[in-house]
C-alpha cells in the first residue's frame, strides 16, 4: 500500500491506495511539537506499518514535513517522495517564483483527469482557487478559510465568540451565533459565485468548476453554480506525481 500524506495547517489528511485507486482516508491532526515517535503512534492507529511500501507527501507545514520524513526513514525504512523543487509533477506554474507554490496546489492540479480548463476550488483553512490549463497553474486566489475567519472575529473582538461552522436557514440573523455563520459561511459562497463570474471575464472562455477540500460537503449545495466535488482530488495527484517518481 501507498500512503499519501497531504500536511496542512489545520489537519494532515491521509489516503490509502493499492497504486490504481483510493482505498481509504483519514485525518490526524496537524502539530508542529509532535514528534515522529507520535506520530508513528497515530498513524499506527489507523494502518498496519507492515503493508505500506511507498511514501509521498506533499505539506506546506516544513515541521511537519521533516517529522513525517524522519518516520518514514525510521519505521518503515523507506525513502519518502516529497514534493519539493525537483520533484517530477506533470505540473507547469506561471508564476514570478514558482517555489513559492504550495505543493497543495500542484497535488490538486495533478489529480485532474480531464483535459478542459479548470478551476479548483480548494476549501480548508485558507480557500484556494486554482485555474489550471494544459496542466499549467496559471493563477491563483487565496482567501481566509471559514474556520480561520470565525477565529479572527472571535480573537478581535471582545463581544464576539466562536462558533460552529454551519449553513443558517436565512442570511438575516437575529443572534450572535447566526449573524458570524451567515457572515462567514454565506459570505464565503457568495465570494465563490462571484469569483468564478469574474474569472470568466478574465481569462475569456468557458472551464469546469470542481470543488474539494474538508468542508466541500457544507456549503456545495447552496452554490449557485455547475459544479463537481471531488474530496479526494489532492490525493489522486498525490498518486500521480508518486507514480512520476518511483524507480
Amino acid at each position: 500500500m501507498i500512503i499519501l500524506f497531504d500536511v496542512g495547517n489545520t489537519s494532515i489528511y491521509t489516503g490509502l491506495s493499492n497504486g490504481t485507486h483510493i482505498d481509504e482516508t483519514f485525518r490526524m491532526n496537524t502539530d508542529i511539537h509532535k514528534s515522529p515517535d507520535e506520530y508513528f503512534v497515530t498513524l499506527k492507529s489507523f494502518i498496519d506499518p507492515n503493508v505500506i511500501t511507498g511514501v509521498i507527501i506533499g505539506s506546506v507545514v516544513p515541521l511537519v514535513t521533516q517529522a513525517l520524513i524522519a518516520l518514514t526513514e525510521k519505521y518503515l525504512k523507506l525513502k519518502p517522495v516529497v514534493i519539493e523543487p525537483g520533484t517530477k509533477t506533470g505540473i507547469f506554474v506561471k508564476a514570478d517564483n514558482p517555489r513559492e507554490v504550495g505543493a497543495d496546489l500542484i497535488a490538486n492540479a495533478a489529480g485532474l483527469d480531464n483535459p478542459h480548463p479548470t478551476l479548483i476550488i480548494d476549501l480548508g483553512t485558507a480557500n484556494k482557487l486554482i485555474y489550471v490549463k494544459n496542466q499549467m497553474i496559471t493563477g491563483v486566489i487565496i482567501a481566509p478559510g471559514l474556520q480561520l475567519s470565525i477565529h479572527a472575529l472571535d480573537g478581535n473582538t471582545a463581544l464576539l465568540h466562536e462558533v460552529d461552522i454551519k449553513v443558517p436557514k436565512k442570511y438575516l440573523g437575529n443572534n450572535t451565533i447566526h449573524c458570524i455563520q451567515s457572515g462567514v459561511v454565506y459570505g464565503t459562497i457568495v465570494m465563490i459565485e462571484g469569483m468564478v463570474g469574474r474569472i470568466r471575464e478574465e481569462v475569456g472562455e468557458g472551464f469546469d468548476v470542481i470543488i474539494t477540500g474538508g468542508l466541500s460537503s457544507l456549503i456545495l449545495e447552496h452554490i449557485r453554480l455547475d459544479i463537481k466535488q471531488d474530496k479526494e482530488l489532492v490525493l489522486k495527484g498525490l498518486l500521480n506525481i508518486y507514480k512520476k517518481n518511483i524507480k
